[in-house]
């Protein structure tokens, strides 16, 4: 049975908001291979291109900045850890604000949400920051929420100040 939310279940609410919290903590501890372990194996994590460059065009027919299955994304964790990406050398630091955390759909098991974040990048005495939009898939079995999919939308008009994503979003 499909579900749109008028009024959202304010337990279900509760427990997406503080996983997605709890995200974006193993995020900026970068304790990547604790946040990989969120995702089911069939996941998908992208991010889409900028909000002006879907102007009148649906985002799956756009070209996305990342995206990745979990093979795809066990390489990226693995290479930031690994210190392969020379982006990160020296590594950044970050600083992660997620509000605004809205339940949209709910099917069965599927928990669909959408917030608001602010991820700040520090490196090098210089800062950057990155502003969007997170759709979240998450899957709530007895194991607890795990992540189907995770899609990013940057409201910049550019990413040139930031030059390159050099983290995971």
């Amino acid at each position: 049975m499909s579900l749109a939310l008028s009024r959202p279940d304010s337990d279900l609410l509760a427990r997406v908001s503080d996983f997605l919290v709890a995200e974006a903590e193993l995020l900026d501890d970068r304790l990547l291979d604790t946040w990989f372990a969120l995702f089911e194996r069939a996941a998908r994590y992208r991010v889409l291109p900028l909000q002006e460059q879907l102007a009148g065009q649906a985002p799956e027919d756009s070209l996305y900045i990342i995206d990745d299955d979990h093979v795809r994304l066990r390489e990226r964790v693995d290479s930031i850890l690994g210190g392969h990406t020379w982006m990160e050398q020296p590594r950044s630091r970050t600083r992660r604000l997620v509000g605004n955390v809205r339940l949209k759909r709910v099917e069965g098991e599927l928990v669909s949400s959408r917030s608001n974040f602010v991820v700040h990048q520090f490196r090098n005495r210089e800062a950057w920051s990155f502003v969007g939009e997170a759709s979240h898939v998450l899957r709530d079995g007895p194991e607890g929420l795990r992540i189907v999919s995770r899609e990013i939308r940057l409201d910049h008009e550019t990413i040139s100040a930031q030059r390159r994503i050099s983290i995971i979003l």
